[in-house]
């Protein structure tokens, strides 16, 4: 599914692959000619195109209509490609703006009337019937005849419009692959769901189809001096089972042609004649939908190899192993969203993977025509990486958070071709060398002042991010040796616990064989120093981007609408909030639903802003009836249970409950660390020492707004970074000294 299909057409879309950048020119200078001159100078263009290049352009034509805001521009687009596909209506059906230069004898021409209706449908009820009626007083009988005869046409040609929209469906919906329109199908039968943008531009033509059949009869009345019988209501079938006869044919066709794979044509007819069993046992109430689910998705995973490498086996191989590369990443992520589409998601969500799934669709059909590795990495930085940064982070919503954090957060465009990146210069040199021809931008700001909040607001902006972890293991001989280096690796230690939070895909670079802290759930990137590391880098970068981390599966979208609920309970715009239906329970299976209410509801509320964070993880929050602190220290030294113990007491003195990150029963440790993070009222953090784990926990804390409270042994190594050097660190000298410092300073 891909309707609001291959999103809208904008300045992001246009910029995507020469043979389209042409294609979209052609169309935006017809649209400045009359109907006529367009279609003259359309015919002289398109005569020496391939057959090929006309299935393309016919796509190309149905996107742009499909996002078309105009309607005489739509119209004009949607006659050009039937037009170029050799499709001629019946007689007295044509396309309503092949009739604008046609005169009615005694009376205004088509377009004059076409505009009149189309302006009058565009006001609201009492000024349009107001229009109407004055307009019908003005004219005379031939007049009235002659509005008459206009309307007749403009039903017919509007039926059919909505007969080629309903024949045509999965070729507008899923393109020019065959692979993809059966796909598309077979989502309809097992979900009963059809493409969103599909579905608008059927209502739209409905509601023009209701709107000439009104005005036919209130002009029928005036001429006959009585009102005719309301005409019976147009035929839709939108939800009628798919029709599996025309992509019949047009496999045949395909196949005949050589547009499809010829070794494919046992495989596809039998794909064919499931969907028709299924849907005619569906059709006879045979089986119910949770049989017609199943079997739909049997299918699916029998076509899914199908569905990721569409078209001619010649589509890919003329391109090298890199272009194939990444035309699998991309089929991997389509046949992952097609799965998604199996299990029926609210329509918010549904019609966000129709979005992401039309990108896909359109990548895998310009990749063919990539001529080299510019043009190939110009796609993949206007539509490969887009799209995989959008099913990212709607996969990651369901991991929603809630926070506050610490750094300001304004409102950051998203630049998915940015990779930020925190370490050593030698290894930023490396990357920059790898990743320019791929067209990605390696971030990293040496900026002195402000140094947390630019590289916050860096990590917000990017979809990937890296970090040099190399000397991890010899930390504590670094912070006396080499403390420039030492703060260095603190510092990506305490960005990588921001991107934790952030939920954004990352790289963790180690030296070969090194010890990493346990904070990392992920394998770190080992470098060797030979020719090899920069391939490596670029493989790294390549999963990260595309190949999902986590799986996004646990969901806390309840838990966040709960907490939400508790912060608003006595909100003057309560009453609002619950109209709007933000807190709905039905938004914990709709994520987009979920995150456009919370970018809505924020804005009722008051600073410092709210936001939604997308975690690594699922998120959590702190129990109103059970206050506690989560202690963050090294647990390897002789001083570190003696610590413990004091600030145990402390805690059980002020009433909170304590946890220390060793004691946790959740055997996945960065998870449990996590968990008792979220759930924390208030985070003391130890920061004598040098120990990244402590810093990549003071970087979630941090992120997700949680109070925290610093402390350090006097005259410990210190090996903080720029980042948080102005953070307010309290000193003790002995156990009981902190113990007497946390009941100061603790919350009661």
């Amino acid at each position: 599914m891909a309707g609001s299909f291959w999103k809208a057409f904008g300045s992001k879309l246009v910029e995507t692959g020469a043979a389209y950048l042409q294609q979209v020119r052609v169309v935006n200078e017809l649209k400045q000619l009359s109907p006529h001159e367009a279609r003259e100078r359309f015919a002289q263009y398109v005569q020496g195109l391939s057959s090929t290049a006309r299935a393309g352009f016919a796509v190309t034509l149905a996107a742009l209509a499909n996002s078309e805001k105009s309607v005489d521009a739509r119209r004009l687009i949607e006659s050009l490609r039937a037009a170029l596909l050799g499709q001629k209506p019946d007689a007295g059906t044509e396309a309503v703006v092949t009739e604008s230069a046609q005169v009615v004898p005694n009376g205004d021409t088509f377009e004059d009337d076409l505009q009149r209706l189309d302006a009058w449908y565009r006001l609201d009820g009492s000024r349009r019937d107001e229009a109407v009626a004055n307009h019908l007083a003005s004219l005379d009988v031939d007049g009235l005849r002659s509005l008459q005869a206009n309307l007749e046409r403009m039903q017919g040609n509007c039926s059919a419009q909505i007969r080629e929209h309903h024949d045509n469906e999965a070729q507008i919906v899923a393109g020019r692959f065959i692979e993809d329109q059966i796909a598309y199908r077979n989502s309809v039968l097992g979900t009963g769901q059809h493409d969103p943008g599909w579905m608008r531009h059927l209502r739209e033509l409905e509601g023009y189809l209701g709107w000439f059949n009104h005005v036919h009869r209130v002009v029928g009345g005036e001429i006959d001096g009585r009102r005719r019988p309301a005409a019976p209501p147009a035929r839709t079938r939108h939800d009628a089972l798919p029709d599996v006869d025309l992509v019949k044919r047009l496999l045949e066709e395909q196949l005949r042609s050589g547009a499809v794979r010829g070794e494919r044509a046992v495989a596809l007819r039998r794909t064919l004649e499931q969907i028709e069993l299924v849907a005619a046992a569906a059709g006879r109430n045979e089986i119910g939908p949770a049989e017609v689910t199943r079997r739909i998705k049997e299918i699916f995973a029998d076509s899914a190899p199908m569905l990721a490498d569409p078209g001619t086996a010649a589509r890919v191989a003329h391109g090298g192993p890199r272009l194939r590369e990444i035309d699998g990443y991309a089929g991997a992520i389509k046949v992952a969203l097609g799965r998604e589409l199996m299990e029926a998601p609210p329509s918010a969500t549904a019609s966000a993977i129709a979005a992401v799934l039309g990108d896909l669709t359109r990548f895998q059909q310009l990749v063919a025509d990539a001529a080299d590795d510019d043009a190939l990495a110009q796609l993949e930085s206007d539509l490969l990486r887009p799209a995989a940064r959008a099913r990212h982070d709607l996969a990651m919503t369901r991991h929603a958070l809630i926070a506050r954090p610490l750094w300001e957060s304004a409102d950051h465009l998203p630049q998915a071709n940015d990779v930020a990146y925190a370490g050593a210069a030698d290894l930023q040199q490396q990357l920059e060398a790898a990743l320019g021809p791929r067209r990605l931008n390696v971030v990293s700001t040496r900026q002195l002042q402000h140094h947390g909040q630019v590289r916050w607001d860096a990590l917000n902006r990017c979809h990937v991010a890296v970090f040099d972890l190399r000397g991890a293991g010899d930390l504590a001989s670094l912070a006396s040796t080499r403390p420039k280096r030492a703060r260095e690796l603190a510092g990506a230690a305490y960005e990588l616990g921001l991107a934790f939070a952030l939920g954004k895909p990352v790289v963790v670079v180690a030296a070969a064989g090194e010890a990493m802290p346990f904070d990392i759930d992920l394998a770190p990137l080992a470098l060797d120093g030979d020719d090899e590391d920069a391939s490596l880098l670029q493989r790294a970068i390549d999963e990260a981007f595309y190949v999902p981390q986590r799986s996004g599966r646990s969901a806390s979208i309840a838990e966040s609408i709960s907490f939400v609920d508790r912060l608003t309970a006595d909100h003057a715009k309560r009453k609002v909030i619950e109209g709007m239906k933000w807190l709905e329970p039905a938004l914990a299976s709709d994520p987009a639903g979920f995150s456009a209410a919370m970018e809505q509801l924020f804005r009722t509320l008051d600073p410092p802003p709210w936001r939604l964070l997308r975690p690594a993880w699922p998120g959590a929050y702190p129990d109103p009836g059970q206050r506690r602190c989560f202690h963050v220290m090294p647990f390897g030294p002789d001083w570190a249970n003696d610590v413990r113990d004091a600030a145990r007491a402390a805690c059980k003195d002020r009433g909170l409950r304590y946890r220390r990150g060793d004691e946790a029963e959740e055997g996945r440790i960065i998870y449990a660390i996590w968990d008792d993070l979220c759930r924390a009222s208030v985070v003391l953090v130890d920061l004598t020492g040098a120990n990244l784990n402590v810093m990549i926990e003071l970087g979630i804390a941090h992120a997700i707004g949680r109070p925290v409270l610093a402390v350090q042994q006097s005259g410990s190594t210190d090996i903080r970074p720029r980042h948080i050097e102005k953070l307010r660190v309290l000193s003790y000298g002995s156990a009981s000294e902190l113990n007497r410092l946390l009941l100061a300073k603790l919350p009661d």
